[in-house]
């Protein structure tokens, strides 16, 4: 933040124009108080009729504010405050309001919503989580169905529940929907695998609020969601090079960079890695997948852990968000990585199967009209949300001053000063009845800290992957009197924890964090778990020199002050390092890995370009044959025509035995008539002669469904089952593509450019393929007619 004067300069002038537009509103306030039940009803009705008459959403925003500001009132019994308004003003004009904690961001969401709902075309809120989705959709439906609109979820109570597409057809017709950024990736990419028209149920992508935009679109933007199907060939090298890494030394037979985000094996691990499987030379191109394998494996051992980058839960290895210490069900690590996973931890191994379809959420919520977030934490990152998604963060003022103490934090040498210290702190305050939320790093963490809790006599709750489902039980009961909570950054983020009766004249919620997190905007949201609404409250940071960020992006002089004398629990209380520099220092990693994460995220970006380029071309091409009901602009004798010459510019010489090979596989598998290939003498005739063939087996296929539309039917789905394979085995490649550019870095080459370039190739390849698979589906398939359905056996 170079110039931070400037900044709240600007804030300060678009929340005077913000301020302007809520006067208005005002102005409509008892206007809509005196109308009775029916008639602020009708107001939805005449709200439409003035926009299909010219006016716009801007031009309504006033009424409509004020009119959804007073059912929130007669139906729920809370009467938006002006911050509030405010906050949904700067939602209406598709920027992110910054609101704290406590702030009331989900009632604040309810008259952008109405107001953008009222155009006809669907919008959403976003939520990361699908226990805020139902509870929102839950407390503020209510609302919108008094209003005259709408209102839907298709997120499911049950993770594991599937919902049918007639259901979900049904959802998204909705004017309102509440939803989860996994749930939508989901739908969306799911809706563009249909292969009929009366299967799709996605509705446009117009409008949608994210709720906590900055954990969706930051901490979330380096995830894919994929849609995988189709397995591979399942490798049996996955245990067996598990058993191999395990008897490799660090340091000896293998090295990690400082980072611990790249390893490699040494020239003494490549002569025990060939003496373990009994080769000669280990990098041939027989032993390619081995060598895959052994790296698949070397990364699970020694660069992902358990119950950091992932948990097993339930017999099965699931993912970890390593912000929030969610488990982010669905989701899988690609290209075999997932596979070495669960070989490590010795789980069953869940099938090796193809990319059928994937999106990161910067591109999936790019393609929305208008798009707009709310968060506590959002403004440290407001040039990254401008670069990337073109929208300005406005902080809201507060409605009550905050008065909650940020206490300096505690700098201690090595981890076990850093714990004991944090837990006498623990200790005193909980011994007045003060209620204290511990915020740890990591799941494993969590299970530590919980382990000296219960040693040293103190009941508490811990929040973290395992039981995430008791979530809103255990942040309903976190500001209780005595109650303490230890939680990873999940913490509840998107509910509030209230104080108990009496908590607020003990100095309210005390927040004591373990460590600093890798970005600063995690601390700022577990600070904002206190002092809500002008709530009194607490918060403080224990820190040692051994903490992740710091050893990860500390300078290198700290090593010395961990590295002397060895690692025992403290005989007495530590005291903590005195001196700015320990936290500046500390400051200073979390800032280096703040801008790791964000040109990480930009670099996911640019790789991602390639194939959301091809993604919304196929998507598009897609769309337009599902929605045909006639003539296909398609003409298949050129497509003939294009794949008999590539065939024919194969060879320069040809036999029969060629010819009678492309004809079984494209054309026709029950051709027999070789003598009439003796007739042919030139290439010109040959091609014309294979053209001629395939057009025959085209009327074939004509004359036995008699019908021209059931005919238009049967190619619609050969055409979309060749688009679908070939787009399949694309995206498959580019998941691939994307680890085999990254080691040519070491050979001075850009690896994005490297991996436009061979996407590009690829792209231009699979058009070939697609129409190669149009001609071989459309020909050698078998086709009949079963009442008014069409059905189709592919070759």
């Amino acid at each position: 933040m170079k110039n931070p004067n400037g900044l709240f300069s600007l804030n300060r002038l678009r929340l005077n124009r913000i301020k302007r537009i809520l006067k208005q509103v005002n102005q409509f306030a008892d206007y809509m108080a005196s109308l009775s039940n029916e008639q602020l009803q009708h107001q939805t009705v005449l709200f439409k009729e003035r926009l299909v008459n010219g006016e716009t959403l801007d031009d309504l925003l006033p009424e409509a504010f004020a009119a959804i500001r007073e059912a929130d009132k007669r139906i729920l019994g809370m009467f938006p405050y002006d911050v509030q308004v405010m906050g949904g003003i700067v939602l209406h004009q598709g920027n992110i309001a910054e609101m704290k904690t406590g702030e009331g961001k989900t009632l604040t969401a309810t008259m952008p919503l109405y107001l953008n709902a009222l155009a006809g075309k669907p919008v959403m809120l976003v939520t990361n989580n699908g226990y805020l989705a139902l509870r929102d959709k839950e407390e503020m439906g209510p609302v919108y169905e008094f209003m005259g609109l709408s209102v839907s979820t298709p997120v499911s109570k049950d993770d594991d529940e599937m919902v049918k597409a007639t259901e979900k057809q049904a959802f998204y017709k909705a004017d309102i929907i509440y939803t989860t950024n996994g749930s939508l990736g989901f739908d969306y990419l799911g809706d563009n695998l249909v292969d009929s028209k009366n299967k799709k149920y996605m509705c446009p992508l117009s409008y949608a609020i994210i709720d906590e935009i900055d954990a969706v679109l930051l901490d979330s933007a380096q995830t894919p969601l994929v849609i995988s199907g189709s397995p591979k060939v399942q490798s049996n090298l996955y245990t067996m090079t598990n058993e191999f890494i395990l008897t490799l030394v660090e340091n000896e037979d293998y090295k990690c960079d400082e980072d611990r985000s790249n390893v490699w094996l040494t020239r003494k691990g490549i002569q025990e890695a060939e003496k373990f499987f009994g080769l000669k030379n280990i990098y041939t191109k027989e032993n390619f997948q081995l060598v895959r394998n052994i790296v698949l494996a070397l990364r699970a051992n020694t660069l992902l852990e358990r119950d950091e980058d992932y948990a097993v839960w339930k017999g099965k290895v699931t993912l970890l968000d390593k912000t929030t210490g969610r488990l982010l069900h669905g989701m899988k690590l690609g290209s075999g990585q997932h596979q070495a996973l669960e070989a490590k931890e010795r789980v069953e191994l869940s099938a090796d199967t193809k990319t059928m379809a994937s999106i990161t959420f910067q591109n999936l919520f790019k393609m929305f009209d208008k798009l707009a977030g709310m968060s506590g934490t959002a403004k440290v990152d407001e040039s990254e949300f401008i670069e990337t998604y073109g929208m300005s963060v406005v902080v809201i003022p507060t409605n009550r001053k905050s008065i909650r103490k940020d206490l300096p934090d505690s700098v201690y040498r090595n981890l076990p000063d850093k714990l004991y210290a944090s837990l006498d702190y623990v200790k005193k305050i909980h011994a007045t009845g003060q209620p204290v939320l511990v915020a740890v790093g990591s799941v494993d963490m969590s299970e530590l800290y919980s382990e000296l809790l219960l040693r040293e006599g103190i009941p508490h709750s811990v929040l973290n992957a395992y039981n995430a489902a008791k979530e809103a039980l255990m942040i309903k009961e976190a500001g209780q009197i005595g109650a303490v909570t230890v939680a990873t950054a999940m913490a509840g983020r998107g509910t509030d924890i209230k104080l108990g009766e009496g908590v607020a004249q003990l100095g309210g919620l005390a927040v004591i964090g373990t460590e600093r997190m890798s970005s600063k905007r995690t601390d700022l949201q577990l600070r904002g778990r206190s002092g809500r609404q002008g709530d009194p409250g607490v918060t403080k940071f224990f820190v040692s020199l051994e903490d992740d960020v710091v050893v990860k992006y500390g300078p290198k002089w700290v090593e010395k002050y961990y590295l002397e004398g060895e690692q025992k629990l403290p005989v007495k209380m530590p005291k903590a390092l005195k001196g700015f520099k320990f936290i500046r220092l500390v400051n200073e990693a979390q800032l280096s890995s703040d801008s790791k994460g964000r040109a990480s995220r930009e670099t996911t970006q640019q790789f991602d370009e390639s194939i959301q380029i091809q993604r919304q071309i196929l998507y598009r091409a897609r769309d337009e044959l599902l929605l045909k009901d006639d003539k296909l602009a398609v003409n298949l004798k050129e497509i003939a025509q294009e794949v008999v010459q590539r065939f024919l510019q194969q060879y320069e010489t040809y036999t029969k035995e060629d010819i009678m090979r492309f004809i079984l596989d494209n054309i026709n598998y029950r051709f027999t008539d070789t003598d009439v290939l003796d007739k042919v003498t030139s290439k010109d005739d040959l091609g014309n002669f294979l053209i001629k063939s395939f057009l025959t087996e085209i009327a074939r296929k004509r004359a036995v469904l008699k019908d021209d539309h059931k005919f238009f039917i049967f190619q619609k789905i050969a055409i979309l089952k060749a688009v679908d394979e070939c787009w399949i085995d694309q995206i498959d490649n580019l998941q691939l593509l994307k680890t085999a550019v990254a080691g040519r870095r070491s050979a001075q080459k850009n690896p994005i450019y490297e991996y436009h370039h061979e996407a590009l190739l690829t792209y231009r390849l699979m058009q070939e393929a697609i129409k190669d698979n149009m001609m071989r589906y459309l020909a050698l398939s078998y086709v009949r007619q079963e009442d008014d359905d069409v059905i189709v056996y592919f070759p």
